[in-house]
């Protein structure tokens, strides 16, 4: 457990394991802890870092409204600089996959690989976010008592057992009496989200990229995912079956091995 500086406060970072340096981006209005324990499988064979983005978790810096997702990906930098790596493997998961695609575009450096998972962008010709998703959202403070059951449905596939879907709810629920999400700061990330239009600059990414989507994403459409892809020079495009918005929740061996297989290639 550590902490870096940024001129706003601390950002909170934990490392786990050694090998090739790979740091997690999680989602909306998620921090370290939400990973669920997927960052030690993962640290089985990679030096895995995970942070809370400004405004979550143990971080100190709030999330403004008017705060960009550069603001998120220079926050990678940050953290990169004080461990002293040069560069890392990226792997962005939802929004966490946005601050990723920024983070190639402007420190390519120090990207070693970008693993993007189920993320999105402007002119795709689809929903940035599907209709179920933001109805849930719009209606979380209706429904307190099954959100985490609906969440847990939307984040996960048909496939996905209803063992792993009470888990995953009750892991959820238990990290919210903790320490509740701030509403501020969804909202900040959204709007940063909503401004992510960059779909311009896709074709600048020269480093080696892989997307990956459950082929049974209701969260995000699918879609997304594919022309992130085709504007990718040169990327891998991975469809994980039976999985949803949250694949190394659904298949998480498979999730590591796509990830690590990636990682070995490229360093």
């Amino acid at each position: 457990m550590a902490y870096v500086k940024t001129p706003n406060g601390k950002i909170h970072y934990k490392i786990r394991g050694t090998g090739a340096p790979v740091i997690l981006i999680r989602g909306l209005g998620c921090w370290s802890d939400h990973w669920f324990g997927w960052d030690k499988l993962l640290a089985k064979t990679c030096k895995v870092i995970t942070y809370d983005k400004k405004g979550l978790g143990a971080s100190t810096t709030f999330m403004n409204p008017w705060h960009s997702l550069k603001e998120l990906a220079d926050e990678v930098a940050i953290i990169l600089k004080q461990e002293r790596i040069e560069a890392a493997h990226i792997v962005g998961t939802s929004l966490g996959g946005m601050v990723g695609l920024i983070f190639a575009l402007e420190y390519p450096e120090m990207t070693k690989s970008l693993t993007v998972v189920a993320s999105s962008i402007g002119r795709s010709g689809h929903m940035r976010m599907s209709w179920p998703a933001i109805k849930l959202l719009l209606l979380r403070s209706f429904n307190n008592d099954t959100f985490y059951d609906d969440l847990s449905k939307l984040l996960t596939s048909n496939a996905t057992s209803d063992i792993v879907r009470k888990k995953l709810a009750d892991d959820w629920l238990a990290i919210e009496k903790k320490q509740k999400t701030p509403v501020f700061t969804v909202f900040g990330q959204l709007s940063a989200a909503f401004r992510f239009r960059q779909w311009e600059e896709l074709s600048k990414i020269n480093v080696p990229t892989q997307v990956v989507v459950g082929n049974d994403d209701y969260f995000v459409p699918r879609g997304n995912s594919l022309f992130l892809h085709e504007s990718i020079p040169g990327s891998t495009f991975i469809d994980v079956d039976n999985a949803g918005h949250e694949p190394h929740i659904c298949q998480p061996e498979r999730m590591a091995k796509i990830v690590t297989s990636f990682v070995v290639q490229n360093t």
